[in-house]
């Protein structure tokens, strides 16, 4: 008889513990007293796009090609509890080691791994927002922790009981999972906190799709519930056994980490069921999908302006599903036009970026407003205080840029987006 450890297992006061039964302590991967004593490092099992990285006790298994080659392999070991994990889609993979009380990144394909940070307490959850801050649960002091680009450590968010899971939505709002508070938290870019859905049991991993639905891994009641952006909740599968983590592929296609059943399952979005791998001594934990780099061609379009409410509109998808977001400058010019032997330029632009869904991420009238320092930073700032611009960090999707006149005038326009370098 082997005790598993509460659900999570280094999270303190969890009120509800799972005790499996096992006719021998090898693992049918590795024995997890060897593991202990290993230190970190890539095998040479490379991740690549596509793969899935798991957390299964002391090592990290990659899934190739999504679970489509059976069995799945060792990408690394050494650790002493690990948990969430997260790509940057930038060539690195971070893993929360709640056993150690720190973040380990690896550099892709099969770099050694190194401790991005420590002292921390019982890291769980991971997930990054489009501007590339890290964000960590700690399921110990209830603390969601930030750490900048440049590793400043600040802390985001409080009071979120034996925080587990996180996820992002397309408006930069953060979704926590209280795992023994039966609940899920959401906080705005700016950190307020509000109940976005409770009731739940013990839940643990979040993932969210290209559509903004959240589904949430009730690992107590072996359930993953779905919910719309509005709140609307709904059984999106059931009868596991105590599900952990979960992470949607770029085919929106949810992959969970079934700890209880030792199972990796793959969703299809009509939650049609493929089984990646199972087995009885298999102990997964939280996961993620390697994700392919955002790109961006830089595009452009020239309209004339009717006045009143017309507008001009330029569609454009960024390609990529990681996490952090590629930056996008949006500029709509009009008075600079004369220069070019434009007769009836638009005098005073106003522009708006909006997703797929019709949300307005951002919008600017003149474009010294706001951003100023960042707009001239990247070198594409206009020549007249009149013309609008905005600077934003995007991730895949598709997108529409709006140019209206903001005083009702007639005149032509032209409206551009640009790929930005991170380095500008």
């Amino acid at each position: 008889m082997v005790d598993e450890r509460p659900s999570l297992g280094t999270l303190p006061g969890t009120s509800k513990k799972h005790t499996m039964i096992k006719t021998t302590f090898l693992r049918s991967l590795l024995a997890a007293a060897m593991l202990a004593a290993l230190p970190f490092g890539a095998t040479t099992l490379l991740a690549a796009t596509g793969d899935i990285l798991e957390t299964n006790e002391g090592n990290m298994l990659v899934f190739r090609g999504g679970g489509g080659g059976g069995t799945p392999g060792t990408f690394t070991t050494g650790f002493t509890n690990p948990k969430g994990v997260v790509f940057d889609g930038n060539g690195h993979v971070f893993v929360a080691d709640a056993g150690k009380n720190s973040i380990i990144v690896f550099t892709l394909p099969a770099g050694a791994g190194s401790t991005y940070a420590s002292g921390l307490n019982s890291p769980v959850g991971l997930a990054f927002d489009t501007a590339g801050n890290l964000y960590v649960s700690e399921a110990g002091s209830g603390n969601i922790i930030m750490f900048a680009p440049d590793k400043t450590k600040t802390t985001f968010g409080t009071g979120a009981g034996e925080a587990s899971g996180l996820a992002f939505d397309n408006s930069g709002n953060l979704f926590v999972a209280d795992f023994g508070g039966g609940r899920i938290l959401k906080y705005t870019p700016g950190g307020t906190q509000s109940t976005f859905a409770s009731g739940l049991d013990h839940p643990a991993g979040l993932a969210m799709d290209s559509a903004g639905n959240l589904f949430a891994a009730d690992s107590g009641s072996g359930t993953i519930f779905k919910f719309a952006a509005d709140g609307t909740k709904t059984s999106f599968t059931t009868g596991l056994e105590r599900p952990y983590g979960l992470a949607c592929d770029a085919a929106d296609n949810l992959i969970v980490a079934d700890n209880g059943d030792g199972a990796t399952i793959r969703y299809s979005p009509t939650a049609d069921k493929a089984v990646l791998f199972q087995s009885d001594f298999n102990t997964p934990a939280f996961l993620a999908v390697e994700p392919a780099q955002h790109q961006l061609l830089n595009i452009s379009t020239r309209g004339f302006l009717r006045g009143g409410g017309d507008i001009l509109i330029a569609g454009f998808v960024v390609s990529g599903n990681g996490p952090i977001g590629t930056s996008i400058l949006v500029r709509a010019l009009g008075p600079s036009l004369s220069a070019f032997g434009i007769t009836d330029p638009l005098t005073d632009p106003v522009i708006e970026l909006r997703d797929a869904s019709g949300t307005l991420l951002a919008s600017n009238n003149n474009w010294r407003d706001t951003q100023q320092d960042a707009i001239s930073g990247a070198k594409l700032a206009p020549t007249d205080d009149r013309e609008s611009a905005l600077l934003t960090a995007l991730h895949g999707g598709a997108f529409t840029a709006i140019v209206g006149s903001a005083t009702g005038a007639p005149g032509t326009v032209v409206l551009e987006v640009y790929n930005v370098p991170t380095n500008f």
